[in-house]
């Protein structure tokens, strides 16, 4: 899709409307006299925003809206939506951001009600009744959560990019294991010089939460495993911590004695993802386990105590069409787990699926809305309520990512990202430190390399970047 912007400089509010309606599209932007068969002309001129789509040198549709100087973002998202929404509303309206609720929250802190933010958001935002309703009944949990945070407190994230393999949807900073077992041991212990960074930083404090994450943490060997979970042990004092998460992920890695050394150092909530529960899916999406080895890998779990286990399910894989999908549900509600995360297929630029889009059979929006229907009735009917919620980018059917808990469940790092309500101190290839200012809102991040290589040989950069970004945020220069 060809755009041309004229008499604004709002480029990305454009492409992030191309990328609403028209998901995995190349975008190119035109100078001003360019033409093409087909593109957007977005213009602000005397007050006033006009969106135009032209085909072959015609003008196909247009819409404009009145506005002032301040407001020329929103206006410019509202002339695009009037001009393609005939016949294709979207879910979300002209929101185009991954943290839907935290508009919410704050209406809500604001002193709105429930049903009035509810009719806010889809006056303002175009959002639909039923988008608007699940970001209320998110935000309203994510408050439950986010009680007796501290503003001087932090959680940890450590980042382990190892996989058994690359799965086919997968954007994520993920190696193969086996051909880095040789880095293994060197990247453990620069692991352990980042988390003695970070705990001397916060001058001995304990994390609110700790979420081993990545790639997938029990992909290590079990001696690395072992040191790693020893370290995070000795290094900060887990007593004071009130959650503490591995994100197990793949099945075909989890082993009883994975299961014992994290119980035995002290990990409460594991996620435990077959992200569908057909063979035939998991062979097609790169996932070397079958459905019956993931209920085998949580039957486990439960065996060895774990009283707080997530699953990970993805609606729109290649191929599945709603038998399929209820077929997932129905297996994973037989579990009883304590959450699920269902997420809607993102197609991103890092993956394999990118690349193979031509000859790949994807969900459209409709049978998007069917799938999520699904969803819906089966966490009413077991008694699973959304409590944290994101959105990404080219996601099928421009819908959301949501975690559904049963009831004193619930993951407070999960709702701590997509609030930036603390800092997040991340460690590991890839990982991002967000440092937050509660008071003054302000939130500066610090990035590690992705290359585990680099990482390790740079790793002094990467606790200088830290440094530099916590000054900042706290009203120092950086320098």
């Amino acid at each position: 899709m060809d755009y041309k912007t004229i008499g604004h400089n709002q480029q990305n509010t454009v492409i992030d409307m191309i990328q609403a309606f028209y998901p995995n599209e190349k975008y190119r932007k035109l100078e001003t006299n360019d033409t093409s068969p087909r593109f957007l002309e977005s213009k602000y001129e005397n007050g006033l925003v006009s969106a135009r789509f032209f085909v072959n040198a015609n003008v196909e549709a247009e819409a404009q809206v009145i506005c002032t100087d301040e407001d020329v973002a929103y206006a410019i998202k509202c002339s695009i939506y009037k001009l393609w929404s005939v016949g294709k509303n979207l879910p979300w309206g002209i929101l185009t951001g991954i943290r839907p609720a935290k508009i919410a929250l704050g209406l809500m802190e604001g002193g709105m009600s429930d049903a009035d933010v509810v009719s806010h958001m889809q006056k303002r935002f175009m959002v639909s009744y039923e988008r608007a309703v699940l970001c209320v009944e998110v935000a309203r949990a994510e408050q439950g959560l986010l009680e007796g945070g501290s503003d001087a407190g932090y959680s940890l994230y450590i980042g382990i990019p190892f996989c058994p393999s690359k799965c086919l949807y997968c954007s994520f900073t993920s190696y193969p294991i086996d051909k880095y077992t040789h880095l293994t041991q060197r990247y453990i212990g620069t692991l352990k010089q980042e988390l003695d960074f970070v705990v001397r930083h916060f001058d001995g404090a304990a994390p609110e939460a700790i979420y081993i994450g990545g790639g997938t943490p029990t992909s290590l060997d079990d001696a690395s495993f072992s040191e790693l979970l020893k370290h995070v042990r000795d290094t900060f004092d887990l007593s004071k911590v009130k959650e503490y998460t591995v994100e197990a992920g793949r099945p075909d890695t989890i082993t009883e004695a994975k299961l014992d050394l994290m119980k035995a150092f002290g990990v409460g909530r594991i996620s435990i993802n077959t992200q569908s529960i057909n063979d035939g899916t998991l062979v097609q999406i790169g996932r070397e386990h079958t459905a019956a080895e993931f209920i085998e890998s949580y039957e486990l779990a439960r065996k060895k105590g774990f009283e707080h286990i997530n699953i990970d399910l993805i609606l729109g894989l290649p191929g599945e069409c709603e038998k399929d999908v209820e077929n997932t549900f129905k297996a994973v509600t037989a579990l009883e787990p304590d959450e699920i995360t269902v997420h809607t297929l993102a197609i991103k630029r890092a993956s394999r699926l990118k690349g193979e889009l031509a000859d790949t059979s994807l969900s459209g929006a409709q049978q998007m809305e069917s799938f999520l229907g699904i969803s819906k009735e089966y966490m009413d009917n077991h008694g699973f309520k959304p409590y944290y919620m994101y959105r990404q980018k080219n996601s099928l059917g421009n819908f959301e990512n949501a975690g559904y808990r049963k009831a004193g469940f619930g993951c407070l790092y999960n709702v701590q990202i997509m609030e930036e309500s603390c800092t997040i101190a991340a460690v590991g290839a890839g990982a991002i430190s967000k440092f937050v200012n509660n008071k003054t809102g302000r939130i500066e991040r610090a990035f590690n390399v992705r290359d585990v290589d680099e990482y390790i040989e740079r790793i002094d950069e990467m606790l200088g970047r830290k440094k530099v970004a916590r000054k900042k945020v706290n009203g120092g220069t950086g320098a």
